[in-house]
């Protein structure tokens, strides 16, 4: 018996018209049940889960006490955008304005801040923003302003941040180099006995800083290239120094010996460059040291009395990030 093969693709396909009533529930269920999941599936968007008020305010802490800034400005205006009246909207407008500090958005940071306290000025956050606000001044190079914002603290707070406020106020003198005021001011600061005694430690070292004097730097230069440098403990610096200009003052010196008058006045020329280059650098030299020094005990200070410390816990960058998110 010959069994002829048969092309699949020769077969009849069954259409619509042709499948009875029985053949037909199977796609009809599958149509119904698409039609009642289509709405579910529309809505549902795995990449963006719903949140809750609280838990996207957690999310922004989160993202700001982990140091991703830029991230948690976005987390806090999302929060204020959804909730503009939560329960925590106050403490997202404060934490908003820390974030864009450590940024170093100063100026953004002081605009955010001042329109919170012009909005809701009994904002339970305001000593807070206070505080913050005088640090982006600070940032800012309007000192002055910086203080005085920690002093209205000190006139007018309640809470415990008077204490922060009182080592911000001395910590702004000292970096102006006001050691009297200073010194006038915390006999009156509501600071423990204890604690001003070792601010006026600090006062005394501050005293006692081996400044190098620019003018003495300078002149030793003028009078021997290199010296200066030498003065400053730099001597690599005097070595390169006086080696250089003393060979463009022999090799111009032998030129002019040997009638060669035009390569002389060219070798004069570069050796006078390279003499006051050495007065400049010498001078130049002794005022980074000092500012070096000047940085180094200051922020000696700051972290000592927490004004610098960027740990959450404490008075310092993070002043107030002391809830539980």
């Amino acid at each position: 018996m010959m069994i002829s093969m048969l092309n699949i693709n020769d077969l009849p396909l069954p259409t619509f018209s042709r499948l009875g009533k029985k053949d037909s529930i199977g796609p009809c269920f599958i149509g119904v049940l698409f039609l009642i999941l289509l709405p579910a599936l529309a809505w549902s968007n795995p990449s963006e889960p719903p949140t809750s008020e609280e838990a996207q305010f957690s999310f922004a802490g989160h993202l700001l006490q982990h140091n991703d800034y830029f991230r948690a400005i976005t987390e806090f205006k999302r929060y204020l955008f959804l909730y503009p009246s939560g329960t925590k909207a106050d403490e997202a407008n404060y934490l908003l304005g820390e974030a864009l500090f450590q940024t170093k958005s100063y100026q953004e940071a002081v605009i955010h801040w001042e329109g919170i306290l012009n909005k809701t000025p009994n904002t339970p956050f305001k000593e807070e923003i206070q505080f913050k606000t005088g640090r982006a001044f600070w940032e800012l190079g309007r000192e002055d302003q910086a203080i005085h914002l920690w002093e209205k603290i000190l006139q007018e707070g309640q809470s415990s941040l008077k204490s922060s406020a009182a080592r911000a106020v001395l910590w702004g003198l000292i970096k102006q180099k006001r050691y009297d005021l200073a010194r006038l001011k915390l006999k009156t600061l509501p600071l423990m006995d204890s604690e001003k005694e070792l601010h006026e430690a600090f006062f005394q070292k501050s005293e006692k800083i081996p400044y190098k004097s620019p003018i003495t730097a300078g002149t030793l230069a003028a009078i021997l290239p290199g010296a200066g440098h030498l003065y400053l403990d730099r001597p690599q610096d005097a070595l390169i120094a006086f080696s250089i200009n003393g060979l463009f003052t022999w090799a111009a010196v032998s030129s002019f010996q040997q009638g060669n008058s035009g390569l002389g006045a060219l070798l004069t020329f570069i050796e006078l460059a390279w003499y006051s280059g050495n007065i400049y650098s010498a001078v130049n030299t002794a005022h980074k040291i000092n500012r070096k020094r000047d940085t180094n005990f200051l922020e000696g200070y700051g972290v000592r009395f927490g004004l610098l410390s960027s740990n959450p816990h404490s008075p310092g960058l993070f002043l107030v990030l002391h809830r539980a998110f």
